[in-house]
């Protein structure tokens, strides 16, 4: 009987070995990255009036492996309410492309501002940009490219009054 299940136990265990096991997704040549990201703003530096919107709206989940961090900080003084958006880092760094981080003020006008990759290598921790912001309601909107595709990832109010 032992001779009969020794060679169909050496079967299975050689197909299980040359079988692949590696489960993260192919990404092709070319930049056809993830799905389910959303498209950036228009780039524009600054605009005023009634096309600028206050409202936020969803943001969109970066898959795991393609994840970094954004920081958004407020100054609180008044003279100099500036906001300031940061890169953290994240897996997903050596994928990273562009920042576009955009500041709605509560006067209306709206700025933009990226971080782009430099043809040297690739975006570095702690590359900024910062907004003079308003001490009202201001909206950022942080947009990050990976491979090609836009993700919404940071879409919020913040208020000059509410300190953390």
């Amino acid at each position: 009987m032992a001779r009969k299940i020794a060679p169909i136990l050496i079967l299975i265990l050689f197909a299980l070995a040359i079988s692949p096991g590696c489960t993260s997704p192919v990404i092709p040549p070319g930049g056809g990255g993830p799905s389910g990201g959303t498209q950036a703003p228009p780039a524009t530096q600054s605009q005023s009036g009634s096309q600028a919107e206050i409202y936020p709206g969803p943001v969109v989940t970066v898959p795991p492996i393609y994840a970094v961090e954004i920081q958004e900080n407020r100054n609180h003084n008044p003279i100099h309410p500036d906001i300031t958006v940061t890169f953290r880092g994240g897996k997903g760094q050596i994928f990273l492309k562009k920042i576009l981080a955009t500041v709605v003020r509560s006067d209306g006008q709206v700025i933009q501002k990226e971080i782009d990759q430099p043809e040297s290598g690739q975006i570095s921790v702690g590359d900024y940009r910062t907004f003079t912001g308003t001490t009202g309601i201001d909206r950022v909107v942080v947009v990050v490219t990976i491979l090609g595709k836009d993700y919404k990832i940071i879409d919020m109010n913040d208020d000059y009054n509410s300190h953390p």
